[in-house]
């Protein structure tokens, strides 16, 4: 009988080599701008693993949060200006968002509100119109406010919000360039407010949903997203409130809020936020200072705010007594639950759970800004040699 060789066992691939191993390493790089555009330069292999558009939602499937890229603010000319908030490399410089494109001599819009990636701006030439930007694409889509919302001419228009409705299972906001989204405008109109909303997917608006709601202003970056409701901060003389709208019921509600000073600056040193059971948690900032709120219900199911706890903000940030560059105010980051504070020593980023907080790069001063949020990975980053 003749002897057989034996064949050795063919070898496993080095990890390396496996694409499916290799892209599962690569989808645990960080989310930030530059993981990337650093990875692709390795080799032509990684560059068609990490471009390859199934990776790129498991990308953002993985990390579910977008990262904060920077703030949008309004100048002098009412332009919206890009201000990043990230370290080299991952740094954006501000020419990569540009609302005014070369030679256009088009209206000045001004910010409404920005929420999943795109920005609502009310069009101050056409005040029966606004515009959708998505700063990534610079998609603009226009839509005029029908007539029937606005009626008489003393109605005003508060405030615009956008959100995502793309319904598909593993959707991650901050991708939602070709999304469907819904935008909700808040009017006024003595003694009554009411909302409408236009649906992207059927290009029309909804039916006018009022309450009698008398309100002199609407606190800057006071609105939020809980679940399924919107949540504005609305104040005049003699009383503020929280307007509630519920999108499944198509309904308006009024909420009270703590017991405050009606002297204090509700557009800069008060807030409210999603509590993380999907309540709500409202925030008081004087000096430095931070008041958390939670709207409980006792045991008679009657809701009331209690102080749950505070935070001295100068002693968290370790932020010496003195002469202050800035005025300490609040932006709330929706996507992170984060708060930005300003500080004559700078900006921060702090957490709302965990109490952990970021120095930023440079000084913003917050006023008036706009947390832009998103999975942009087609950014162009300053890469070293």
């Amino acid at each position: 009988m003749m002897n057989r060789r034996r064949q050795r066992p063919t070898s496993p691939a080095p990890p390396l080599d496996n694409d499916d191993l290799l892209s599962e390493i690569l989808l645990r790089l960080p989310p930030q701008p530059s993981s990337l555009p650093r990875a692709s330069l390795v080799c032509k292999r990684w560059r068609r693993l990490v471009s390859d558009r199934g990776f790129l939602r498991r990308f953002r499937a993985r990390h579910r949060k977008p990262p904060l890229l920077g703030f949008f603010r309004q100048d002098e000319n009412l332009e919206p200006i890009f201000t990043p908030a990230l370290d080299p490399p991952d740094r954006i410089p501000s020419s990569r968002f540009c609302w005014r494109l070369p030679g256009d001599n088009g209206d000045d819009c001004g910010f409404l509100g920005f929420r999943h990636g795109r920005a609502v701006l009310f069009n101050l030439i056409h005040r029966r119109r606004f515009v959708l930007w998505d700063p990534v694409t610079d998609d603009r889509r226009a839509v005029d406010i029908p007539p029937a919302s606005l009626g008489e001419s003393r109605i005003t228009i508060y405030h615009g919000t956008v959100r995502c409705v793309d319904g598909d299972q593993g959707h991650v906001h901050g991708d939602c360039h070709s999304s469907p989204f819904e935008v909700t405008m808040l009017f006024g109109d003595e003694p009554n407010a009411f909302v409408r909303v236009y649906s992207s997917e059927t290009g029309n608006w909804g039916n006018v949903i009022s309450t009698a709601f008398s309100f002199e202003n609407l606190a800057y970056h006071s609105d939020i997203l809980v679940g399924n409701f919107f949540y504005w901060l609305l104040q005049w003389d003699t009383r503020n409130a929280i307007l509630q709208f519920d999108f499944e019921r198509q309904s308006l509600a009024q909420i009270d809020v703590p017991p405050l000073d009606m002297h204090t600056d509700w557009d800069e040193h008060c807030r409210i936020v999603p509590a993380e059971d999907g309540g709500l948690v409202f925030l008081v900032l004087i000096d430095f200072s931070l008041d958390l709120w939670k709207n409980k219900t006792n045991c008679d199911d009657a809701a009331g705010w209690v102080l749950e706890r505070t935070i001295q903000l100068d002693k968290l940030l370790s932020v010496e007594p003195g002469p202050r560059i800035t005025s300490p105010c609040l932006v709330f980051v929706e996507e992170h639950n984060m708060l930005f504070v300003s500080t004559r020593i700078g900006g921060f980023l702090v957490h709302l759970e965990s109490m952990q907080f970021k120095k930023l790069p440079q000084t913003i001063e917050v006023d008036h800004y706009y947390p832009f949020c998103s999975f942009d990975t087609k950014v162009v980053v300053t890469l070293p040699a």
